[in-house]
């Protein structure tokens, strides 16, 4: 199939991710592939590394218009089976090509939004919402948007290690109190070392944007009595941090007396290996429509602590693949201490999580849905 993906972003986020991992997929099996992204960026770099065509498009302004013509062109002129959109402004674009053309469009929905493109342009006979999770899905509906228009796909991931990385994992009895905890950790060491940090630190991780929405202060707000039980514990935030956000953060430790035990590592293009290296990741965001990190983290065998939020419930299995908390600095503490302090339990929850994420979120699984999905449109679309 010849199909054109358009997204409104190229910093590096969930969104973008996904892009990236569906377009490299989608190209792999076959398939014409041309991304549309904004210039510069994340994205575009890695599109490129991958091979994927590209084109570095502004979607704002007079670039916008010339941009469209562009790819209203490219679609005549290749006959293009799908449109696929990301993020809401590359979805009005997307609505009005695909008017324009009759082409089935496929929009990708990923956050929690409220636009009138999805209420009003969306609903067409050949077009489709995909939703990253059924909470979103239902969020829609409640909105009015109706329940023929959406499909949830489960985002994928390609975190998996290779089995050689987890020491006699698949010859591993079931967890007993004698057993050595699983561990991935050969880049473990080297990150401890990076952040000047004994070989002993028990490391919890928090990866993403480090704003409030992530649960950056909650987690500080938990440090206290997380380091009072576990003297050897300390908090790693992975992800862009702005400065004035990183400074009140910062206060609010040193507030605590706990600035000492947080680390920021900023934005990395090594995330499994220093996910590797954490003894837990948590996610505790004031709201998720899905959460990719949880299932990287699963991916890597990975304890995940949560708050009960948004679609992370339909993640994580509770006192299975983690630990789900409401949103509260002492439910968040008690999670992490009660981990740290059972290697076994952890081990288990890893060893689940991995089973969970290759079953449930493999990337494999997300680019076969999303494949059915654009046959299912295309044939309908040359039957008529």
């Amino acid at each position: 199939m010849k199909i054109l993906q358009i997204v409104s972003s190229s910093r590096i986020s969930g969104a973008e991710k996904h892009v990236m991992l569906l377009s490299s997929r989608l190209l792999q099996r076959g398939h014409q592939v041309l991304t549309v992204c904004p210039p510069g960026g994340w994205l575009p770099e890695q599109l490129s590394s991958a091979s994927v065509p590209t084109w570095e498009l502004g979607l704002r302004g007079a670039g916008g218009v010339r941009s469209f013509r562009a790819m209203l062109d490219y679609i005549r002129k290749e006959r293009v089976d799908i449109i696929h959109s990301h993020l809401t402004s590359a979805t009005y674009f997307g609505c009005i090509l695909g008017r324009m053309t009759q082409t089935p469009l496929v929009s990708s929905l990923h956050t929690r939004t409220s636009d009138l493109v999805y209420r009003r342009l969306m609903p067409k006979r050949d077009n489709r919402i995909i939703t990253v999770s059924n909470y979103l899905r239902e969020m829609l509906i409640k909105q009015g948007i109706p329940g023929w228009l959406l499909k949830t796909i489960y985002n994928g991931t390609e975190f998996f290690p290779d089995e050689s990385e987890i020491e006699g994992f698949e010859d591993l009895p079931a967890p007993a109190q004698s057993t050595p905890a699983l561990s991935l950790n050969a880049a473990s060491l080297p990150v401890r070392a990076e952040l000047n940090l004994p070989p002993d630190a028990e490391l919890i991780g928090l990866f993403g944007h480090v704003d409030e929405q992530k649960g950056h202060p909650l987690l500080i707000q938990a440090a206290r009595s997380i380091v009072e039980r576990r003297p050897k514990a300390y908090i790693v935030f992975i992800g862009h941090a702005e400065p004035r956000i990183q400074k009140n953060l910062w206060e609010m430790a040193a507030a605590d007396g706990v600035a000492q035990r947080l680390r920021y590592m900023g934005v990395r293009n090594d995330v499994p290996r220093l996910m590797d290296a954490m003894d837990i990741v948590t996610v505790p965001s004031q709201i998720e429509s899905f959460g990719m990190v949880i299932i990287e983290a699963m991916a890597r065998c990975k304890p995940v602590v949560a708050a009960r939020v948004g679609g992370i419930p339909e993640l994580v299995i509770h006192e299975e693949t983690g630990l789900l908390v409401d949103r509260h600095p002492a439910q968040l503490a008690d999670a992490l201490v009660t981990l740290l302090r059972d290697p076994q339990k952890r081990e288990s929850m890893g060893r689940k999580g991995r089973e969970r994420a290759r079953t449930r979120f493999s990337a494999d699984l997300m680019v076969s849905n999303i494949e059915s999905l654009y046959r299912e449109m295309a044939q309908r679309k040359y039957k008529d």
